[in-house]
């Protein structure tokens, strides 16, 4: 390799054919298959002219000109626009899994637009960009505030916006549920439609997304300044902090602008710049260039997509931006085979001294949880709302409030330890901070066998259940190791393995929610963590097998604490690393199958509870599990309690609640990292 390049001249390096093939491949592909239902009404030239013209008497030319010309055209211009975007955000933080989707940007642009729907209509009136950016900015605020004293670490830059993006999507989906009658449109926009009736979206949308993508390509020379480093950056006469806001805000910009208009489409901001990267684009304006055409290819592809399976099925719209999933999951997949192996993220080896406060006593820690799971039990099997006031419920009649209240909290509270161990788990059998079972895909595993189950109507019981959830919560956990294997599960690829996988399922189920009806609103309430439907036999049945798998753990501590050393490491201190991997994929696909199937797959808890336990203080293996298993318990308990008391008579799914709770004590928590 050194001998060919010190026989080439020094220059750009050249770019590889297969990029504008492939960029070509997917345009081609992506066009046609638009245009293919419209060939036996109009001819080629007729359809390509529709995106100027019509002809007032032909039914079909005008449908085109008003329909399906608007919407190629919205395709490819919030595709570029996300590209780019994308491109920008990975250059400015160093990081291939940064996007607008990941650091919560599309989330707080949804969220901005709810709010206002609920509380300001008028604002939308006015300017329905003006909510969805400053939900953008909030989001995005809230990451840089988390993250600014650890000098924008990338590893948690990405882990608060995930954790701004789950917290967004919680109290989205809360307001979804409490006011349904008024947002319920709100839910299919959210996952993203580019359906059109005439051009002025795209005449409104287009001006901006051009200012926004030429000031996007003024800054690149500022960013191709970056790429030396903050310190070489700095010492070069940049400003770095000026130019990662400049670049941020831009972002902000562009994302919410298209999330006003068409709702939140994830995944190309993401996907385009790694594809990119992948076909060979290596210098920054070839990945600038190249991720907004791609961009575009991919959008245009996903929506054709959306478009046949809403002609195809039975007329129920597909959203968008569920099929951009779809198509990008798999690119992310195919992208772990060329990234660089690495075996941590960028940063990652500077963050954990900042990121990890000082030890703390693991005895006085878990005697303090287990107290506060204590009176969280008291306090929701006691204090209660009625049909005129509060009241206390006396110990001696427990047993009456047990019927309605005990079955419930107790399978909070287990589901939760469950969760809790299994995220410990999976983070240290990874070595990777930010792996859990939601972000790496495993409830969506399980979450999907679930579904298929309730859709045809089996009647297999809780085992049967429980088995099947295991199997598809273990088949999609084996299915990253396998991939991640590879690159002997660098933390890059490990997590772009898992968020691909997460996106990919999540897709599907989005899929069958969008069709309505009331299968539909029942996935709906356990997918988001309820449980009052929970009865006192499953709730039984899951502590034992809960003890039954903790009591397992007890001899898997000295491996976990091995494990992230590496595989060579591990090996050479007599550990059988296959083996003990297969024993901690069975038992956290158990655990995580166990708490999908009877509350479902709660978002947040497995991400959460471990880190919790660092905040707390508890960085070695057995005290870490003990008092992520009690954290993440007495954060479900906390969490349906809540769920009963808030919209009293109503209730919400202790999901979102755990969503809400534990996104806000981690928030703060991890605003902490930079004091210790």
């Amino acid at each position: 390799m050194y001998a060919e390049s010190a026989n080439s001249p020094v220059g750009r390096p050249s770019l590889p054919a297969r990029l504008p093939v492939a960029a070509a491949l997917i345009w081609f592909g992506a066009f046609l298959a638009s245009a293919v239902p419209w060939f036996d009404q109009l001819n080629a030239a007729d359809l390509i002219a529709a995106f100027w013209t019509f002809e007032a008497d032909d039914y079909a030319s005008v449908l085109a000109h008003f329909s399906w010309a608007p919407r190629v055209a919205m395709a490819v211009l919030i595709g570029c626009g996300l590209g780019l975007a994308g491109a920008v955000t990975q250059q400015i933080l160093g990081n291939p899994l940064a996007s607008p989707t990941t650091l919560g940007v599309e989330a707080g642009g949804q969220f901005g637009i709810t709010v206002a729907t609920l509380f300001f209509p008028g604002l939308l009136a006015l300017s329905p960009d003006l909510a969805a950016v400053s939900g953008g900015f909030l989001a995005i605020g809230l990451v840089i505030a988390l993250t600014w004293r650890l000098g924008f670490s990338p590893v948690t830059v990405i882990l608060a916006g995930l954790v701004v993006t789950f917290f967004l999507g919680a109290v989205n989906m809360a307001f979804l549920l409490l006011k349904g009658e008024w947002l319920g449109n709100l839910f299919i926009w959210g996952a993203g439609s580019l359906v059109q009736n005439n051009w002025q979206p795209f005449t409104d949308l287009w001006p901006r997304v051009l200012v926004l993508g030429v000031f996007m390509i003024l800054l690149m020379r500022p960013l191709q300044v970056m790429q030396l480093g903050q310190t070489s950056a700095r010492s070069l006469g940049a400003k770095v902090g000026l130019i990662r806001v400049l670049a941020l805000f831009l972002v902000v910009m562009m994302s919410a602008t298209v999330v006003s208009r068409v709702g939140v489409v994830a995944f190309i901001g993401l996907a385009a710049p790694v594809l990119a990267r992948l076909l060979g684009a290596r210098t920054l304006p070839e990945r600038l260039i190249w991720s907004s055409v791609l961009g575009a290819g991919l959008l245009l592809l996903a929506d054709t997509l959306a478009h046949w399976a809403s002609t195809w099925g039975d007329g129920s719209l597909v959203p968008t931006g569920t099929t951009t999933a779809l198509i990008g999951g798999p690119i992310i997949l195919l992208a772990l085979q060329g990234l660089k192996n690495t075996h941590h993220m960028p940063g990652q080896d500077d963050s954990p001294a900042g990121f990890l406060p000082k030890r703390r006593s693991s005895l006085v820690i878990g005697w303090a949880l287990a107290m506060l799971l204590l009176i969280t039990i008291c306090i929701s099997m006691a204090w209660s709302p009625g049909l005129t006031e509060w009241s206390w419920t006396p110990i001696t009649q427990w047993h009456e409030a047990w019927v309605w209240r005990g079955p419930r909290l107790m399978a909070a509270i287990l589901a939760g330890m469950a969760l809790g161990l299994a995220g410990t788990l999976i983070q240290r059998m990874t070595g990777n901070p930010m792996a859990s079972p939601e972000l790496l895909g495993i409830s969506g595993g399980a979450a999907v066998v679930m579904v298929m189950i309730v859709l045809f109507g089996a009647d297999v019981g809780r085992g049967g259940q429980l088995g099947a959830a295991t199997l598809g919560a273990g088949a999609t956990l084996g299915l990253l190791i396998l991939l991640a294997r590879k690159h002997r599960f660098a933390g890059n690829q490990l997590l772009l393995g898992g968020l691909a996988l997460y996106v990919f399922m999540d897709a599907g189920l989005r899929l069958v929610m969008a069709s309505g009806g009331t299968v539909a609103s029942q996935l709906l309430n356990w997918m988001y963590g309820s449980t009052w439907l929970v009865s006192e036999a499953e709730a039984i049945g899951l502590l034992a097998l809960i003890v039954l798998i903790s009591a397992g753990l007890l001899v898997i501590i000295r491996p976990l604490s091995i494990l992230p050393l590496g595989e060579t490491s591990a090996s050479s201190l007599g550990l059988p690393v296959t083996k003990v991997r297969l024993l901690l994929l069975l038992l956290a696909a158990l655990l995580t199958a166990s708490a999908t199937v009877v509350i479902g797959p709660l978002s947040f808890v497995g991400l959460i509870a471990p880190h919790l336990a660092r905040v707390l203080g508890q960085q070695t293996v057995g005290r870490q599990l003990v008092v992520a298993a009690l954290a993440g318990g007495l954060l479900l308990g906390v969490a349906d309690y809540l769920s009963r008391i808030v919209v009293y008579p109503n209730q919400l799914p202790a999901g979102l609640l755990a969503a809400l709770v534990g996104g806000l004590y981690f928030l703060w928590g991890l605003s902490r990292h930079g004091r210790a």
